[in-house]
């Protein structure tokens, strides 16, 4: 099986799930309906576009895979110590997410490091603090009020808050 048959069967895959869970949360009461119809319309037309995508026919190859056995190529490009720097520095940024929504509660844990990565990626200042009060925002506001989700609090504002 090629590439682009795969991403064709993956993104039908997806897109009868999401189709699936939107018309399962219909017939959930309206509270606990609210996440899965959310997620799911706002994923189908991104699984549409998708496989659009997948199905537009190319006139030229933009793969350098070769269908060979099933075994991807691995090109000399992707064992660049470039390469192997920015996974190194995405596993620190990951790490430091879990320690930081450990320690502060993913509700300030996450507009912290939001912050932080865009002031680590030059980003102006303004519009990194403008950034991460909207993920605050958003969260607060979209997921603990308006879905009534319980965001995870930290060590810290659980001793700070005594909750």
């Amino acid at each position: 099986m090629n590439l682009r048959i795969s991403g064709i069967v993956l993104s039908l895959s997806l897109l009868a799930l999401f189709v699936f869970t939107l018309l399962s949360g219909l017939a959930m009461p309206f509270r606990a309906s609210m996440l899965p119809v959310l997620a799911s319309s706002m994923a189908i037309p991104l699984m549409l576009l998708a496989l659009y995508f997948a199905l537009k026919d190319d006139s030229k190859e933009n793969t350098q895979v070769q269908d060979s056995d099933g075994d991807l190529v691995i090109s000399k490009n992707e064992l660049s110590p470039d390469a192997f720097r920015r996974v190194k520095y995405f596993f620190i940024w990951f790490a430091s997410l879990l320690a930081t929504a450990h320690f502060f509660g993913f509700l300030l844990g996450l507009p912290i490091m939001v912050l932080f990565y865009l002031i680590a990626n030059r980003e102006p200042f303004k519009l990194s603090m403008i950034l991460s009060l909207t993920v605050l925002v958003i969260l607060y506001f979209g997921f603990q009020k308006g879905l009534v989700l319980p965001l995870p609090e930290g060590v810290l504002t659980s001793i700070i808050f005594g909750t």
